[in-house]
């Protein structure tokens, strides 16, 4: 494979030694909350298996409406969650956009009201000039080259 076929852009070498070292610092602080969060399958398929706690969570219990005891950390877990949750819901959903209609040559011209064949001779360039009144709208089309 080509050097430059890569989709992967890696300017580690170009970065200083500070920039380096705080990209590996996050990179760590980022595998450890992924490892972290999933502490809590672990000590379930422990529990499961009878090998006992392997890890004790550190916060307190606090007991629940219906009885049952419940950590702190579990109930912030749940609602960090849920908040997490509702505001990924507003941001705003990547849908496809229906494409407008390509309108012709003829519609183009009538609804600037300009002559058919300066339409036609701006498309048919490579590059045209399009000159604008004071108030923005399309006077004329000059067609170069």
């Amino acid at each position: 494979m080509n050097r430059n076929d890569d989709l992967i852009i890696n300017v580690r070498s170009q970065m200083h030694w500070y920039q380096r070292l705080t990209t590996d610092v996050c990179t760590a602080a980022m595998w450890g909350g992924w490892l972290y969060l999933w502490r809590p399958i672990v000590s379930l398929v422990a529990w499961l298996h009878g090998w006992g706690l392997v890890m004790r969570p550190a916060s307190t219990k606090v007991a629940s409406a219906a009885g049952g005891i419940v950590s702190m950390e579990g109930l912030m877990a749940l609602v960090g969650g849920a908040c997490m949750l509702m505001l990924w819901s507003l941001l705003p959903a990547r849908k496809i956009k229906t494409h407008s209609r390509v309108s012709s040559v003829r519609e183009c011209a009538e609804y600037f009201s300009l002559p058919e064949q300066e339409v036609q001779a701006g498309r048919a360039t490579s590059v045209c000039v399009v000159h604008h009144d004071s108030e923005g709208r399309i006077v004329r089309i000059e067609a170069r080259s």
